[in-house]
């Protein structure tokens, strides 16, 4: 159905995320290895051919089961992969050795030259469409905030321009000020604040990524079909939700391999969509943990790929969530295989400085989204279940009542931007992550 808007309320999609790791310093002395090897005979401001960064898929999908217990129905989650993943590949940049070794093999990034060329045409790209369109917002900004007391190596200027500040650490205060600040302003106010000056005691660098999205439904969902619905949580735990509910032409798709019917909700201009993964809901909780477990980027892509345009009524519900990750966030990592970087005593940080050892002492997260009729707003992983549906007959109905996958992924670059799992409507309404 199209826009009108004499009859319908517009429909906003806002997402906002921020990410910060803190890290300590001892001094040393160390041999100087070359900046970035290849750096010199390599233009980086030259945008690759390629901007796909479905290869980045696994990393959020495997952070995303080590920092939620999918298998609780207590509690809702959402996060920006895509922000963690953009802030740690800074650490990427600065490594060397094993350190530079196993977050290469957690980010999915094959050489450090590769992967800044890759960096830096997604900042350009996404710069350039802020600037050629108005259908939808999406902001991504990075910073690395070095204190006046690190000795950064000369070069890292030319590959880093605007990414990396000098802050005066020993003001905690001013410091926490200027990096919220950025956030603020990165995500339109919707992250006022990321980290407190208690965060910073003792802090050298900190690297923070801040992302923002805000989109409009390419068919409106209308204020007055919004119906109260029951939601199971599980087959005995059920409440009423705000249900939103429209028929129209949507990307419907059966992918057997998760166990998991799969909706795309595009925006306008349809270079970014959301996309609903939904179990079968006699299921159960198994259904949505198998689905999550089965998850991987490659099962992800084949789904999306699959999908086709056909009439459905749609529905789903309204709701906020709002999600804070302390250093948890380090411990995930640390499972995942990045070890070194978050040991004082063996990381390698000497790229960004040959004088200083530098080592995460902390992380921080903050994500929210909300999902109405006027909008998505945010900001910033039992048993196996076998089943085989053939393409339905249409109108078919697309009815989100029970626990569900949710994730904004950038078409034209095949990135996961965002992703939730919606599962308990109370937690979403008294919870921590309510807004």
């Amino acid at each position: 159905m199209a826009y009108n808007s004499r009859t319908t309320i517009p429909n906003l999609t806002k997402l906002m995320a921020g990410t910060l790791l803190t890290f300590t310093f001892t001094t040393i002395c160390l041999a100087s290895p070359e900046c970035i090897p290849g750096s010199n005979e390599t233009d980086l401001n030259v945008p690759v051919s390629s901007s796909n960064l479905s290869y980045i898929s696994d990393f959020g999908l495997n952070l995303f089961r080590e920092l939620f217990p999918y298998n609780a129905t207590d509690r809702n989650f959402f996060f920006s992969p895509y922000s963690v993943w953009s802030a740690l590949s800074l650490a990427y940049f600065g490594s060397a050795g094993d350190t530079e070794e196993q977050l290469g093999t957690v980010l999915g990034e094959k050489d450090k030259i590769s992967a800044l060329k890759s960096w830096k045409t997604v900042e350009f790209l996404y710069k350039m469409r802020q600037e050629n369109q108005s259908s939808y917002t999406l902001r991504v900004a990075n910073r690395a905030y070095f204190d006046h007391s690190v000795s950064l190596r000369p070069c890292l200027d030319e590959i880093f321009p605007t990414e990396l500040q000098r802050i005066d650490f020993l003001h905690v205060g001013d410091a926490a000020e200027e990096i919220n600040e950025f956030v603020s302003n990165t995500t339109k106010g919707r992250i006022p604040q990321l980290v407190t000056p208690d965060r910073l005691q003792g802090a050298r660098m900190v690297l923070v990524n801040a992302a923002f999205f805000k989109g409009v439904w390419l068919y409106q969902f209308k204020e007055s079909a919004t119906k109260k619905e029951l939601f199971y949580s599980t087959l005995e735990d059920y409440t009423f939700v705000d249900m939103m509910q429209q028929k129209g032409n949507f990307g419907y798709g059966v992918s057997e391999e998760l166990g998991a019917s799969i909706l795309e909700l595009p925006y306008t201009g349809e270079a970014v969509s959301m996309y609903i993964l939904l179990p079968p809901f006699l299921a159960g909780e198994g259904g949505f943990s198998a689905m999550v477990g089965r998850l991987t980027g490659a099962a992800l892509h084949r789904a999306i790929d699959s999908t086709w345009r056909t009439q459905l009524e749609v529905k789903i519900p309204k709701f906020k969530l709002e999600e804070s990750i302390g250093d948890e966030l380090m411990g995930a990592l640390s499972r995942m295989g990045v070890t070194d970087l978050f040991d004082s005593s063996r990381a390698n940080m000497t790229t960004f400085s040959d004088t200083e050892m530098l080592s995460v002492g902390g992380s921080v997260h903050r994500a929210l989204v909300e999902v109405s009729e006027e909008g998505t707003e945010a900001a910033a992983a039992t048993a196996l279940i076998s089943w085989r549906i053939a393409r339905p007959v249409s109108p078919t109905i697309f009815e989100c009542n029970h626990p569900f996958l949710f994730l904004i992924y950038d078409n034209l670059t095949h990135n996961i931007l965002f992703l939730g799992a919606y599962k308990n409507p109370r937690a979403a309404k008294g919870g921590k992550e309510s807004v």
